[in-house]
């Protein structure tokens, strides 16, 4: 029981740690060294052509043309080993260097507007994540 309590108690303290540098990674103030990643993966339907999904990769790359504050845009396909991609098979990663400039542009951008309206006959499932890069 006394190894249990130790092992049990070791663990807890790596978990406390974990917490307190995630805590502090958080706490760090969004400075210009840092952009904020706008990460979309996509699972297209099954009845989607090779050419559907190349023209809408096309479109989402062009999007960098009509949109400026969009300051880096790559994509690539799934190439994990692991079985765990869940159908999403394109990775699409977009860089703003503020929320604003997400938000309160790109968003409601027409021209993303339109990319959205295209892409929905083909899309199955997105899942986005954002965040703010670490120095």
């Amino acid at each position: 029981m006394g190894v249990l309590c130790s092992s049990f108690s070791c663990k807890q303290n790596q978990t406390e740690k974990a917490e307190s540098s995630i805590k502090d990674h958080e706490s760090v103030v969004h400075t210009e060294d840092r952009l904020l990643r706008h990460v979309v993966i996509f699972k297209f339907k099954e009845d989607s052509s090779e050419q559907d999904v190349h023209d809408l990769t096309m479109a989402f790359y062009n999007l960098t043309k009509e949109i400026p504050v969009i300051k880096d845009f790559e994509w690539g396909l799934n190439d994990s080993p692991e079985d765990l991609h869940q159908g999403f098979t394109h990775c699409y990663l977009l860089t703003f260097e503020s929320e604003e400039a997400r938000d309160s542009i790109y968003a409601p951008h027409p021209a993303h507007k339109a990319f959205v309206e295209s892409l929905q006959p083909h899309l199955e499932k997105v899942f986005v994540v954002d965040y703010w890069t670490n120095p």
